[in-house]
């Protein structure tokens, strides 16, 4: 029996600015104990680990959070690698999706990724809270705040996800980074890996979860530019 791979409302929808959600970490937590997204207003960037759910806030600050707060976009999948290589050394991020890619990745299906280890060199960036009336993701991206970390321990956990999955998701590699000692991480935008090691598990079972608002139900969820829309604020 394949397991699943279980989301929250659409990338699409974030595009759009629909940053509120209806749907509790508590919630979240019983789909998943590994994943990624976001929060309420677009507050940050989300890790989940185990029964944890971390907040990297655009103030450089990492937080637990209360499992009765809400998300507008995760994504979580119950994490048992298949796949496990160690002993990996002076590895950036170009090279390390490249033997995914030639290697192990399933390119047609879901890839849920963990990558631990001592890094020379980690670039983030965490999106701010935002006000309604809610300006675009685009907009929003533009004033994030990028942080450059270097010799820092840590993990990276994400997905590789289908080309055909855009709007949905995000295609392609989707990492976010935390620091051995939590106080340090944000949505990443380059890596140089010193040592350490990755571990994946394929998915091929889907469940998306669409939000209850009348907002989702009346966005444009599809316009032209989707896909250098995603490219933007993914990159």
């Amino acid at each position: 029996m394949n397991k699943t791979f279980y989301q929250t409302s659409m990338m699409s929808a974030l595009i759009a600015g629909l940053y509120q959600g209806d749907f509790t970490i508590g919630q979240l937590l019983e789909h998943g104990d590994f994943g990624i997204g976001t929060f309420n207003d677009l507050d940050g960037e989300m890790v989940v680990i185990g029964d944890e759910v971390y907040q990297l806030t655009s103030k450089g600050e990492v937080h637990l959070v209360d499992h009765s707060i809400t998300t507008p976009f995760a994504s979580v999948v119950k994490f048992e690698p298949t796949i496990v290589k160690e002993e990996l050394t002076d590895l950036n991020r170009k090279a390390f999706e490249a033997m995914l890619d030639q290697q192990y990745a399933a390119n047609n299906a879901i890839n849920a990724i963990r990558l631990t280890g001592e890094f020379s060199y980690v670039k983030t960036r965490t999106v701010p809270a935002q006000q309604r009336p809610y300006p675009p993701m685009v907009e929003v991206v533009k004033h994030q705040p990028i942080r450059e970390m270097e010799h820092i321990s840590g993990v990276m956990i994400g997905f590789k996800l289908p080309d055909y999955m855009t709007g949905i998701n995000v295609p392609g590699y989707h990492f976010h980074f935390l620091s051995d000692d939590r106080k340090h991480g944000g949505h990443v935008s380059d890596f140089i890996l010193s040592q350490g090691k990755f571990e994946l598990e394929v998915f091929k079972d889907f469940h998306l979860r669409m939000p209850a608002s009348h907002e989702f139900d009346q966005a444009d969820l599809h316009p032209d530019d989707l896909k250098a829309a995603i490219h933007v604020t993914e990159s």
